[in-house]
């Protein structure tokens, strides 16, 4: 993200990553769950995770943008047009995990916290994607090139010209 959308873009991305997880813990602790050994290695493993429903809105959002969209329509647009596939992608990974929630018996009382708090994690990356990012990306993202939304606008304007004028 850094080579490709620059700087500040990929820091739209690594901002998503601790309020997922504070999102989460903060979830986990209003349900008096507190931080043990296989929360914590839930939170580990639900990382890696944690990245992708941002990485997908915040590459979204800097396309329209590049196509010449102001900040807010881009974000709107571009949350809006991935919010079905990262919903359905983000629900078939918690029903790999929805399973392992009715373990029976001592092992499932003690490793019931990993499909709980990866559920919780994941679905506060889903939050954060499609309401936090987009609002953020459309306060503060900058594509690269200023002058390229310039000559689109002055593209559109002079295609929309051009076809008024042929109209009449």
């Amino acid at each position: 993200l850094l080579f490709f959308l620059g700087l500040r873009n990929a820091l739209f991305v690594g901002l998503a990553i601790p309020m997922s997880m504070l999102m989460g813990i903060l979830i986990l602790n209003i349900k008096g769950i507190t931080l043990n050994v296989v929360v914590l290695f839930s939170l580990i493993l639900a990382l890696g995770l944690l990245v992708d429903n941002s990485i997908v809105v915040v590459e979204n959002v800097y396309r329209y943008m590049g196509e010449g969209y102001s900040g807010i329509d881009a974000s709107k647009k571009a949350a809006g047009e991935v919010a079905m596939p990262i919903i359905s992608s983000t629900a078939t990974t918690l029903a790999a995990f929805v399973p392992l929630m009715f373990w029976p018996g001592l092992m499932g009382e003690f490793m019931g916290y990993l499909p709980l708090t990866l559920i919780i994690v994941l679905s506060s990356s889903l939050f954060v994607a499609l309401v936090v990012t987009p609002v953020f990306t459309a306060r503060f993202m900058k594509i690269s090139g200023i002058d390229l939304v310039r000559k689109n606008e002055k593209r559109k304007f002079i295609n929309n010209a051009i076809i008024k004028r042929l109209n009449s």
